[in-house]
């Protein structure tokens, strides 16, 4: 049985560019790919190398979208407090 390929790279490529669409499309095919997968192989494949490089394949990348959310949401959070700092500013600025 042949372990699907994440398709890390193309993933990465497309948050980096903002094209969120393309990645879960990506992410989307990549887990029909493996539910095709594991429908086929049933209880018989025992090699499991392939699927524990892919688990971990996935574990880097889910990572690395955690990290990515957490930053944003903290630039989030940063925008927030300026926002209501200028919002103070001009509301003194005013009077």
């Amino acid at each position: 049985m042949v372990t699907p390929t994440l398709p890390a790279a193309a993933i990465r490529e497309a948050l980096e560019a903002d094209d969120l669409e393309t990645a879960m499309g990506l992410i989307s095919h990549h887990e029909r790919d493996v539910r095709a997968a594991l429908e086929k192989a049933g209880a018989a494949d025992h090699d499991y190398s392939g699927w524990q490089a892919l688990l971990a394949e996935q574990r880097a990348l889910l990572e690395q979208l955690q990290t990515a959310r957490t930053d944003a949401s903290d630039a989030l959070q940063r925008l927030k407090g300026n926002r209501r700092s200028v919002q103070a500013y001009q509301t003194g600025s005013a009077r």
